[in-house]
Parts: structure tokens; C-alpha cells; sequence
């Protein structure tokens, strides 16, 4: 799957359960378990890095002082920083997705409607609203410090930009409000974790994805123009996504894509790092 973006990202490899990153001029390592194989890069590629995440700390490691700088795509931009669980802020195997949502939404002539759950600090949210002012986009997501951090974001990309609503609240909770109120969307971005806990619920994806689809059924307008579903789950393939798709009674005849994310290295190692399935309606 071939798209052309701008990004200061980078593999540089991928093995032996870490990954190393390159994010402008500074290059990070940190674990990465399902990257199983033996590395590309000589060890001393792999011994030059800036900061390193420990895992057996549970901490950053900082070897050459050097600041993170904002990640870039195409002309947005998210700040990144060294978390405790060793996430930085982005997950760059995405890019393609937040490519399609750009292109696919600056065509749409009417307002549409968008829910981006599990919505994290917030990519998949300024690529659905930076392409027309006209959408609107419901960014959710269960913790305060990512929705904190989303918004800082969109400060940095789409200062001007009011069309979004912020929400911090369990998925399943919110999307039984919705249903009650009968506030239905066009479009559906959801890249559900393995496990996540909320304030008062813990997400476990193999029990709480069919809720989460019968939901999102009920909540498909009477004209849904798309549905992006990824997953990274070892037991949840993309054939197991699209039959979810498949089965949903309000869901219309489309186009339905089934592809791996995969995160492409110039020299190294790429690495694969989940399934996607992405449905649009015929109607342009």
C-alpha cells in the first residue's frame, strides 16, 4: 500500500524485541516485542542513539542530551515527549490512514459527521479536520492526559480550527448515550488497544469489540460514508475485522479494504505492526 507523505519519521530497524527510531536529527530506542528476528544495522548503529527506553527500569535512558522535536506529517504537527510506558506521542504505523482521511475528506462536498474513539493525543483527528472546516469531529478518548495532550496539538496545527468536540469518557459508556440521543455519524476512525483501563471500566478487546460494533451500528447515519478499523492484537486478524464489518445490518454495499500496517525501513528491518480493514460507501 503506496501513499506519499511528508514526515520527519524514520525506521532506521527493527529485532531482537526493540525498535530504533529516528524523529528529525534524534534517534530513539525503545522495546518493541514483536519484532522477533535478528537486526539488519550493524551494533553500532544500533549503539547510537540519543535516548533509550529501559525496560527493566521502566525508564528513559538519556545518552546524548537532546530535546524531542514536534513530529511532522504532511503540514501538521504533534509534540512528542519521553512517557513512562514508553510511548512518545505518535504511532507511526498510522501515517497511511491519516493520509487516506486527508484526500478522502477534502472531497466531500456536505458535513460529515466523525467519531475517533481510542483517539489518543490526537493524529487521526487533525488529519479528519484539517481538510474542511465544514466536518465534525468527536475526538474521545478515556484518559485526561491524552485528550490534554490532543489538544495541545491541535494548538500547534489548527489554531484556528473550533469544528471539534472534545470528549473524555469509556467508549462503550458514551456510545449508549449516543444511541440514546439517536446522535448518529458518517464516519467511524477506531483503533482499539488490546487492554485499557478507563475510570471505571477496564477495555479487554476480545470481550468489549462486538459491543463496540453492535454500538457502532446502531449509530451509522442513514448515509455512512466510511469506517477505519485497525487492531494489533495477535488473535484478531484482518479478515476478522472485515467479517465484523460485514455483519453490520446498517452497514451499506461499499468498498472494503483489508491491508497490514506495516512501517517501511530504507535499511533495515520493517516492521509490522497490526491489521486494518477501511470501508467507504460507493458515493463519492
Amino acid at each position: 500500500m503506496q501513499n506519499k507523505f511528508q514526515t520527519n519519521y524514520q525506521l532506521l530497524d527493527c529485532g531482537q524485541e526493540e525498535k530504533l527510531e529516528k524523529f528529525g536529527d534524534l534517534i530513539i530506542r525503545r522495546p518493541c516485542p514483536q519484532a522477533t528476528w535478528q537486526r539488519a544495522l550493524a551494533p553500532d548503529l544500533w549503539a547510537n542513539y540519543h535516548a533509550r527506553y529501559q525496560i527493566d527500569g521502566k525508564q528513559w535512558e538519556i545518552a546524548k542530551p537532546a530535546r524531542l522535536p514536534n513530529f511532522i506529517f504532511n503540514h501538521l504537527q504533534l509534540k512528542l515527549k519521553f512517557s513512562p510506558n514508553r510511548q512518545i506521542g505518535v504511532f507511526p504505523e498510522q501515517m497511511p490512514n491519516w493520509q487516506w482521511l486527508q484526500k478522502y475528506l477534502a472531497d466531500q462536498k456536505a458535513p460529515l459527521k466523525i467519531l475517533n474513539g481510542f483517539a489518543y493525543t490526537g493524529a487521526a483527528s487533525l488529519a479528519a479536520a484539517s481538510q474542511n472546516s465544514l466536518h465534525q469531529v468527536t475526538h474521545l478518548d478515556a484518559a485526561p492526559a491524552s485528550l490534554n495532550w490532543a489538544k495541545t496539538n491541535f494548538r500547534l496545527s489548527l489554531p484556528q480550527n473550533n469544528n471539534l468536540r472534545w470528549i473524555t469518557d469509556d467508549i462503550l459508556t458514551f456510545l449508549q448515550r449516543e444511541k440514546k440521543r439517536q446522535n448518529f455519524y458518517d464516519g467511524f476512525i477506531l483503533d482499539p488497544p488490546a487492554f485499557g483501563r478507563a475510570k471505571k471500566s477496564i477495555w479487554k478487546i476480545e470481550r468489549d469489540l462486538p459491543k463496540l460494533m453492535k454500538l457502532l451500528d446502531s449509530l451509522l447515519s442513514k448515509n455512512p460514508r466510511f469506517i477505519i478499523l485497525s487492531c494489533h492484537h495477535p488473535n484478531l486478524s484482518a479478515n476478522h475485522l472485515a467479517q465484523m464489518l460485514q455483519k453490520l445490518s446498517n452497514l451499506p454495499s461499499g468498498k472494503l479494504e483489508k491491508f497490514p500496517l506495516i512501517i517501511s525501513s530504507p535499511k533495515g528491518n520493517d516492521l509490522p505492526a497490526g491489521e486494518c480493514v477501511r470501508w467507504q460507501s460507493k458515493q463519492n
